[in-house]
């Protein structure tokens, strides 16, 4: 069983009735519920449909601080203690509303280091130049400032972990560490590692982006995109599931350049599976994404994680 996110669907939505049924008539019976559900709609989508994972900050913000999206509006990495304690905050809602919903995961934006060459300056360079001689400069230097600055966020990524760790004890939620798309982010390949070790594999595991890891590799920052399945094999909770053109993703799976067959030998019975095509698919893309991820491999029904 392959959930779809909502963030296909929400932002056409003043209502969760007609959401749901959309849904069902794309041929889905799942979901993951993104960061633009409001709170009015949640218990009756988890009514209608399973839901399998929260991706936080869920249900929808009523506040974004300047500068930031609605997608990593507060970080846990933050080096400003009141930033920081307001994400273990509102990280611990989402838990909340994955708990009392029946879902079993929640899938979460770890922060950012604060650099001079960001990952948006690295992206825009490749772009522009593609992997060239200076592209690899540029990418040497982003690098070597990434390793220089990474200690006071990581260290605060791992006292929140462990604040948030406490929290989901008694519950049965599991925290899904996503990796992202801007390569200044936390967690990078390397940064997995260093958590991984200091936490149980029961509670807290990888939540494999295909899209975001496919451009890293593209950019260089990754050897290979399924360096983050072989590397963390034993720690994967979900995916998501979508394609990538060029360095565009969110496409609907079978539309662009992913080797999704490659991706389904690392899906375990448990693995939560996600089909995170955003609204600028068509409705016929997405439907046929059901039957190509099937023949992929993708063919398994999740069994429940206790």
């Amino acid at each position: 069983m392959i959930a779809l996110s909502t963030v296909y669907s929400i932002s056409k939505h003043n209502n969760p009735a007609s959401l749901v049924e959309e849904i069902k008539s794309l041929g889905f019976s799942a979901v993951e519920l993104n960061v633009e559900v409001p709170e009015s709609f949640i218990s009756e989508i988890a009514g209608k449909l399973k839901v399998v994972s929260v991706h936080n900050y869920c249900p929808k913000l009523s506040f974004v601080p300047a500068g930031r999206t609605i997608y990593s509006p507060f970080s846990i990495s933050s080096i400003d203690e009141n930033e920081r304690k307001t994400a273990i905050m509102l990280t611990k809602k989402s838990i909340d509303v994955a708990n009392d919903i029946g879902a079993k995961a929640v899938v979460f934006h770890t922060g950012e280091i604060e650099m001079d060459i960001t990952g948006r300056i690295l992206a825009r360079k490749y772009n522009e130049t593609g992997a060239g001689n200076e592209y690899s400069k540029v990418l040497e230097n982003f690098l070597s400032e990434r390793k220089s600055k990474l200690k006071p966020y990581i260290e605060n990524v791992l006292k929140s972990l462990d604040n948030l760790l406490n929290y989901t004890a008694n519950k049965k939620v599991r925290l899904g560490l996503e990796n992202r798309f801007w390569a200044n982010e936390i967690p990078s390949i390397d940064d997995y590692k260093i958590i991984f070790q200091n936490f149980d594999a029961n509670s807290l595991g990888l939540w494999y982006d295909v899209g975001h890891a496919f451009v890293a590799e593209k950019q260089k920052v990754v050897n290979n995109h399924l360096d983050f399945l072989s590397f963390y094999s034993d720690r994967i909770v979900g995916m998501h599931l979508h394609d990538v053109i060029g360095v565009y993703d969110h496409k609907a799976p079978g539309t662009g350049e992913v080797n999704f067959k490659e991706i389904a030998e690392f899906a375990q019975d448990d693995t939560i599976l996600v089909n995170e095509t955003h609204k600028s698919a068509t409705r016929e893309d997405l439907i046929n994404s059901i039957e190509y991820l099937k023949n992929c491999g993708f063919n398994h029904k999740p069994v429940p994680v206790s």
